[in-house]
């Protein structure tokens, strides 16, 4: 069974390991080294205690496991993005599916927007996958620009309150 849970400054040895391997390409572009996993969890609990908040992020766990994170961001007075993301050997489990269905009703009650919004790189079809099982319905492509000047078309899924209502669990 899948939990989110509030991250603390342990876990960045697990969340480098989240962002390695193939889950680094379809993310970062490159792995993360232990110095920015933990200045990157030290930003989770930063923006965790801001006020007003308008970040979340939530270690996605298996038996005490964590083997992903999970985030969303205020981006508008009426959108939250969602993102998420597993350690490679954590595929194909469904594990991202169950934490994305969890965190709808916890990104709606925690903002007043209408709508969540998630995108996946466009070679990554499972996470897609993901996203439709979660309710999500793709509305367009968003052109990412990479690091080295590549622009790349991610499909844009959304999901809106009043449709997360008849989201099946």
């Amino acid at each position: 069974m899948v939990t989110l849970r509030e991250l603390t400054a342990q876990d960045a040895p697990a969340i480098q390991q989240v962002f390695a391997g193939a889950s680094a390409h379809y993310t970062r572009g490159r792995e993360m080294t232990p110095e920015e996993a933990a200045n990157a969890v030290a930003l989770y609990l930063a923006q965790a205690r801001a006020l007003p908040r308008r970040h979340w992020a939530y270690g996605i766990t298996v038996a005490g496991d964590l083997l992903g994170l999970l985030r969303f961001r205020l981006r508008s007075a009426d959108t939250v993005t969602v993102s998420y993301v597993l350690r490679e050997n954590a595929w194909g489990n469904g594990y991202a599916t169950q934490a994305v269905r969890q965190a709808v009703p916890t990104c709606f009650a925690h903002a007043t927007a209408e709508r969540l919004e998630a995108k996946h790189h466009p070679d990554n079809v499972a996470s897609g996958r993901v996203l439709d099982k979660a309710g999500f319905i793709r509305i367009g492509v968003s052109n990412v620009r990479t690091e080295d000047g590549t622009v790349v078309p991610y499909p844009v899924y959304e999901l809106r309150r009043i449709s997360a209502l008849t989201v099946p669990g």
